[in-house]
Formats: C-alpha cells, sequence, structure tokens
C-alpha cells in the first residue's frame, strides 16, 4: 500500500512539473470556440496553444466585425455575417485583446501560450 501510494503521487508531481515547463501544452487548447451573441463575446477570456486557431461563430441576427489591435499580432476578420464561422490562427505566444468594430463594448482575451 505504501509502495503504492508513493508512486501515484510521484506520477502527480510528474505530471505537475511537467505543466509548468515552458512551450508545455498540456491542459491547452489547439483549437477553441468564442461565440458572438447577445452583443457580447462567450467566452470573454479564452486559452490556447501556440499555432492554434479560435474559431469567431456568430450567433447574433446581425452582423460583428471582430479584430484585435494588439501589436505583433493585429488581425481583422471583416463583416461576419449571421450565423458566420471564421477561423484565426495565432502563431506566437502573448495575449491578444478583440474587439467589434460595430459594437465597442463587445471585448474579449485571448492567451496564446
Amino acid at each position: 500500500m505504501a509502495t503504492l501510494l508513493k508512486r501515484r503521487d510521484l506520477l502527480l508531481v510528474a505530471a505537475l512539473a511537467l505543466a509548468w515547463l515552458p512551450g508545455a501544452s498540456v491542459g491547452q487548447a489547439s483549437q477553441t470556440t468564442i461565440r458572438q451573441q447577445g452583443i457580447a463575446f462567450t467566452p470573454a477570456k479564452a486559452r490556447i496553444a501556440a499555432g492554434g486557431k479560435v474559431v469567431f461563430e456568430n450567433k447574433d441576427p446581425f452582423a460583428h466585425n471582430v479584430y484585435s489591435p494588439t501589436a505583433g499580432g493585429t488581425f481583422d476578420i471583416g463583416l461576419q455575417e449571421p450565423g458566420a464561422e471564421t477561423d484565426v490562427a495565432f502563431a506566437r505566444a502573448g495575449v491578444y485583446e478583440v474587439r467589434c468594430r460595430i459594437h465597442p463594448k463587445m471585448r474579449a482575451e485571448i492567451t496564446v501560450q
């Protein structure tokens, strides 16, 4: 019993150590979806692995224009009609601010690791 407990503890410690290594992608998604619904981004915060992508999905009955002004990671998907889905790839680690040009109060944050 004591040996089994020690082995389990060692595995737990090893898994936690791996998760904190630079560049480790344990628990990080390579793709996530952010919906535009109710004039808001849902979720408002997302985390993905470097090289991953975010699918912006317009669930509102009107258009949005999703973009990021973040230096080194700017993008603008243009006018996105209701029901449309648009993928945006994130190659570099960083924190990206996301906004809607049509609805200035809409804000989201994507952390790329």
